[in-house]
């Protein structure tokens, strides 16, 4: 009788190891690997190339398999793309979303089937009040927070009338609200283009006749290069000082830019002189591979991958969904971006850099840090009632 527990006990042992060791983790990737957008998606996928790496791709100690789906920064190729992710391939976690209007989008069928929405690249205030929701993280951040942060800022710095032109769609509705929310000056002109427009001659004559003291514009892709570029060309440069974000002025943007890049004011959620060695173990994994710093299209989904990995570590199973919710709600990662935690409304808190592209002694373009501010409590944490 003892014997058969015992060989019973050691068989029921193989057969938990044998499960333990075949658990997987089916991570979706959905970015714009193609279209206007293209560059944003992907720079994302050179992130989760690096996480990948670094990880021997093995997320979480787990065997990953990573199903990459291209939504062409379309929401109805999204749309699509989010079923076959979910019916056909099963995921676990969606991962990447690099547009506000796809993530609109997916959220919703990628709920309903109980996937876990780790939004590196995307954050509409939908999700971070009344649209919260248990399944849903925002990893990389809030879009308010840019707008919030810069208003505050240029206010500081005595900027008196501002000009705001930038992308007409709802990440940057976000964040030209919220910068006119907090900019104490006069907002005496807005412009806002669709995503093919790239001549800019009619806006910028609107700009030059209106003569503010500061410009801030929202451009990214190929309206990313084509801007500043214009910008300079037209004079402007040398006479208004040009701010934006961190989606416009980086390492990967600025070799379509040349010299029309260089002396913008932006901010951001990352940059690459963070001094903690998380930070500088990914920027030197990135430049080894690429030969330039990372941006932070990459730096986000990196950044959510440690959060994933260090979550899963915690032994929890993919497949238990409420133990995997818990454990990325609650564990302490090393964030290549420092100390970040999330609130209740699962919107990652952190602090913003303020930045300034030129080149470096080498010749090497950077974004040299101006100076820092935290990110405020975002308004539509109180509406947030988390299930």
């Amino acid at each position: 009788m003892q014997r058969n527990l015992v060989v019973t006990v050691a068989i029921v042992a193989a057969m938990a190891a044998s499960a333990s060791s075949a658990q997987t983790l089916k991570l979706g990737f959905m970015a714009p690997m193609s279209g206007p957008s293209a560059t944003a998606g992907q720079e994302m996928k050179r992130g989760l190339d690096a996480a990948l790496e670094k990880f021997n791709n093995r997320i979480g100690g787990l065997e990953t398999h990573v199903v990459i789906a291209d939504d062409k920064g379309l929401p109805d190729t999204a749309a699509q793309e989010i079923a076959r992710l979910i019916e056909r391939e099963k995921i676990d976690v969606l991962s990447g979303l690099g547009l506000t209007n796809v993530m609109l989008a997916v959220t919703e069928p990628a709920v309903k089937a109980n996937v876990i929405v780790l939004a590196s690249h995307a954050g509409t205030g939908n999700y971070a009040g009344k649209g919260c929701n248990p399944n849903i993280f925002l990893t990389g951040f809030l879009n308010d927070i840019f707008g919030i942060t810069m208003g505050t800022w240029l206010t500081k710095r005595g900027v008196k009338r501002l000009y705001i032109m930038g992308l007409d769609f709802q990440a940057g509705w976000d964040i030209y609200d919220a910068l006119q929310r907090t900019y104490k000056g006069q907002v005496i002109g807005k412009a806002l283009t669709p995503f093919p427009q790239v001549d800019f001659a009619p806006e910028l004559a609107q700009v030059r006749a209106a003569k503010p003291d500061g410009l801030f514009a929202f451009y990214f892709g190929a309206s990313g290069v084509a801007f500043p570029k214009q910008y300079a060309q037209s004079g402007l440069k040398d006479q208004i000082p040009l701010y934006s974000v961190m989606a416009m002025s980086n390492s990967m943007l600025i070799a379509g830019q040349g010299d029309a890049g260089i002396g913008v004011i932006s901010n951001s959620v990352w940059n690459a002189q963070i001094d903690n060695a998380s930070n500088k173990d990914f920027v030197t994994r990135f430049r080894a591979k690429h030969g330039r710093e990372p941006a932070s299209y990459s730096s986000m989904m990196y950044d959510s991958m440690l959060l994933l990995d260090a979550a899963l570590r915690t032994g929890v199973d993919p497949a238990n969904r409420a133990a995997l919710r818990n454990a990325l709600r609650t564990v302490k990662f090393p964030s290549i971006r420092g100390d970040v935690r999330f609130g209740p409304n699962q919107v990652l808190q952190q602090s913003m850099v303020f930045q300034q592209a030129m080149n470096d002694s080498k010749g090497q373009f950077m974004l040299k840090p101006l100076d820092t501010a935290m990110a405020p409590v975002d308004e539509y944490a109180k509406d947030c009632k988390m299930k």
